[in-house]
């Protein structure tokens, strides 16, 4: 019986874990060299801002992962495939052999795979090895240093039954005035759109409304509420690093300062409304109403101040 781990896999240090799973598999597979940071802003996942309309924590993981995550992957010149159903098919089983075929043809070249909850934890994680002895993967999730290991016939089944996996092929190198252009532009086109997967959802500057209606109905998952808050703050700390290294190193794309200081203000103010509403835990739900006020004022400062910050943006990109 065949049996393989990859040693010396961890996750990215991100609160966005398909970005910490992403960074774990291209690092482990030498198709990935930068830091975090650097990651996010050029896949464009530092712009993601997506919210329920009552503030359930899948906001932040509801959105088009096979078409996004392959662009995102692309935007960096790296190869990617995927197999992914949300569907009870009646060739699901046949679909599985097929996956775990997949992830040991990746593992056995050395490349771990991106892998939706495999512990029973939500989030995206990292296989990183098989036993076909005792059928099962071995896995790295976002919280657990040591989880149980994935039995093959459990692969897509959880509290969120979603069978999705994304394996690395290779690498070519992109010219970096592509990347940084393609991403901004992806940041920018996530702003103004609507819609993220049905009517409950909304991204960019909708998001915001979506915050701020439920906030003022009281309608809002506390957990959900103090989940996304806290890994948005991160996302919104990243944007500024990341501008910051256009700005220095790109030769084409002219970042106005302004931009920078409008998205470290934005910042600033979300590491503010996170620790108003602060994560607890997993389920945890203790939000102290009293500082609700705050919070929504907060959010609509930095409404305006995205806004007035992806107009410069555009303007760079001369759009």
């Amino acid at each position: 019986m065949n049996k393989k781990i990859l040693e010396n896999v961890s996750m990215g240090r991100t609160w966005t874990t398909y970005i910490g799973s992403l960074e774990g598999a291209l690092k482990k597979g030498g198709l990935w060299n930068g830091e975090t940071y650097q990651l996010m802003g050029m896949t464009g996942m530092a712009f993601h801002f997506i919210v329920h309309k009552t503030a359930c924590p899948s906001s932040v993981t509801v959105y088009d992962w096979d078409d996004i995550h392959f662009t995102m992957a692309d935007r960096i010149g790296v190869y990617s495939r995927f197999l992914s159903s949300m569907k009870n098919f009646n060739t699901g089983k046949l679909m599985v052999e097929d996956a775990v075929r997949e992830i040991k043809g990746s593992i056995d070249n050395g490349i771990p795979v991106v892998v939706w909850a495999p512990t029973p934890i939500l989030e995206f994680g990292i296989i990183r090895g098989y036993d076909d002895g005792d059928k099962v993967f071995d896995v790295i999730d976002c919280v657990n240093p040591d989880p149980d290991p994935l039995m093959y016939e459990n692969l897509g089944k959880s509290q969120v039954s979603i069978l999705y996996i994304q394996r690395f092929i290779s690498r070519i190198d992109v010219d970096k005035e592509k990347t940084y252009r393609d991403s901004l532009k992806y940041g920018l086109d996530h702003w103004n759109k609507p819609i993220e997967q049905g009517s409950d959802y909304a991204s960019g500057k909708y998001a915001y409304e979506n915050l701020l209606n439920t906030l003022t109905k009281g309608d809002y998952d506390g957990f959900g509420l103090s989940y996304i808050l806290t890994v948005y703050a991160e996302s919104k700390t990243v944007i500024p690093k990341y501008l910051n290294d256009i700005r220095k190193m790109s030769k084409e794309l002219e970042i106005d300062e302004k931009i920078i200081t409008l998205f470290e203000k934005i910042s600033e103010k979300f590491k503010i409304m996170s620790n108003l509403v602060p994560f607890k835990g997993s389920g945890i739900s203790d939000v102290d109403k009293n500082n609700i006020t705050e919070v929504m004022t907060l959010a609509r400062e930095c409404r305006d101040l995205e806004d007035e910050a992806m107009e410069g943006i555009g303007k760079s990109l001369g759009v």
